[in-house]
């Protein structure tokens, strides 16, 4: 059997309890042509999921004594932070990004992070990346690791549930921001944008860190455009896809991403899409988005959404261009790599 680690659903509403929940969604369904059984290393209060693949129940004293069943053949971990893994079994590791390398701003947590990847990428027969931006970051910070490094790409979900328009959204046009407001999504540098037309900017996003929002509004008051400025907070997906739905455009100027899952969900719609040429965006937006410049100096910004919004009316990037990039991003041709990987380790 190959255990796929969901201890992070523990955490719902994070970015890792998504990717572990769409990911074993996908899973089980390609398992189903697949000789190997698929079961899940997953915590009780995630509650009822997937129940007919077989669950090993997650435990506190895991961290300092688990020992797989004789039937599980292979340990997916699907974060090098966690710290409840079988030291019995062949493990692979999914390393999403090495961010913290260079953004953490707290030595302790730096260090910490740094440690249990290193020794992720030790323990691991495998090891998976989700951009190449983030492969490229793991040769260049820790060297060769002396094994396979497979990048495999996250998939998208489709949205399909109620969409509801949240009662204080903005009259007028707007351009929209999903993400959680810390330093790398570099986040000051939008305000610039509302210099010379009506648009407000909406903000959603939460996880603050320290000094973001005044940040954001200091350079608000700059371009003095404080009163056009929208923080939502985390909202319902009802109300995120009715954001998406009705921006003019969306606005990505992220300095460090393992994937940018927001921008694949902003291309699913056929928005005009600007995001910045750091790390795995290019990756992700291929020919189908707009670039901020490499400094993201307030006017080459304004002159490159000015240009964008024209060309994209006069169909440079069409919509239909944009989905066909966003559905390029499947779980299910996700899942069939990662089962063809585990396929090729036993």
């Amino acid at each position: 059997m190959i255990l796929l680690d969901c201890e992070r659903m523990r955490k719902p509403f994070s970015g890792k309890y998504t990717y572990c929940r769409d990911l074993a969604t996908a899973l089980e369904k390609e398992s189903r042509k697949r000789e190997e059984k698929l079961g899940l290393y997953l915590p009780s209060c995630a509650g009822p999921f997937l129940e007919d693949l077989p669950h090993v129940a997650w435990h506190k004293y895991h961290k300092w004594v688990f020992r797989a069943g004789n039937d599980v053949r292979l340990f997916h971990r699907t974060t090098p932070l966690t710290h409840y893994f079988p030291k019995n079994v062949p493990l692979i590791t999914t390393v999403h990004d090495l961010n913290f390398y260079h953004f953490e701003r707290n030595p302790r947590k730096k260090e910490r992070e740094d440690r249990c990847t290193r020794e992720a990428i030790e323990r691991s027969e495998r090891i998976i990346t989700i951009s190449q931006a983030a492969k490229r970051d793991i040769f260049e910070i820790y060297g060769d690791p002396g094994k396979p490094v497979d990048v495999i790409y996250n998939g998208v979900t489709t949205y399909d549930g109620p969409v509801t328009r949240p009662a204080d959204a903005p009259e007028g046009e707007f351009i929209l921001s999903i993400c959680r407001l810390t330093r790398s999504k570099n986040l000051q540098t939008l305000p610039p944008l509302l210099s010379g037309n009506d648009f407000k900017l909406v903000i959603i996003g939460k996880d603050i860190e320290d000094g973001q929002v005044g940040e954001i509004l200091a350079a608000a008051d700059k371009w003095n455009v404080r009163d056009r400025i929208i923080f939502t907070g985390g909202i319902p997906e009802a109300e995120k896809h009715w954001y998406l739905r009705h921006c003019a455009a969306f606005l990505f100027p992220s300095l460090a991403e393992g994937f940018g899952l927001p921008v694949i969900e902003a291309m699913q719609y056929g928005i005009p899409t600007f995001i910045s040429d750091r790390t795995s965006l290019p990756e992700i937006g291929g020919d189908c988005a707009f670039y901020f410049n490499h400094e993201f100096d307030p006017e080459g910004m304004q002159l490159e959404f000015e240009k964008g919004m024209s060309g994209f009316r006069k169909g440079i990037i069409t919509p239909e261009a944009m989905k066909r990039r966003a559905a390029l991003f499947s779980w299910e041709s996700a899942a069939k790599q990662y089962y063809d990987l585990y396929e090729s380790l036993l």
